[in-house]
């Protein structure tokens, strides 16, 4: 029985690491994004500082910054790949959820 604890706990600190880094990336890849359709310079360092951090401050700065950019350009494609970012963010915190539930599950019971 301790053996399987373990490995539940094992597998769920995976699907935690793993859900997390993917909602990361496409926070980045979302920022990214957005700032090339505002106009902003340097869409991708934009991206990497919004999506970067452990209290989300450059995420505050990128999102004050985007007030002064009205959005330039915003094609049917990029409204659609917006929100398809929006989702997989989604789909990436809830494997991080449910990864931080197994391990907590696993621990507790072992």
């Amino acid at each position: 029985m301790e053996n399987y604890l373990v490995v539940l706990a094992a597998a769920g600190a995976a699907a935690a690491v793993i859900g997390g880094g993917y909602a990361v990336y496409q926070l980045f890849r979302l920022a990214e994004t957005d700032a090339r359709c505002r106009g902003m310079k340097h869409p991708r360092l934009w991206g990497l500082l919004a999506s970067s951090g452990s209290n989300q401050s450059g995420l505050l700065l990128y999102l004050i910054r985007r007030k002064n950019h009205p959005v330039l350009s915003l094609s049917e494609e990029e409204k659609g790949l917006i929100q398809r970012r929006k989702r997989k963010i989604g789909v990436g915190i809830a494997f991080l959820v449910a990864g931080a539930v197994m391990l907590i599950w696993g621990i507790v019971l072992l």
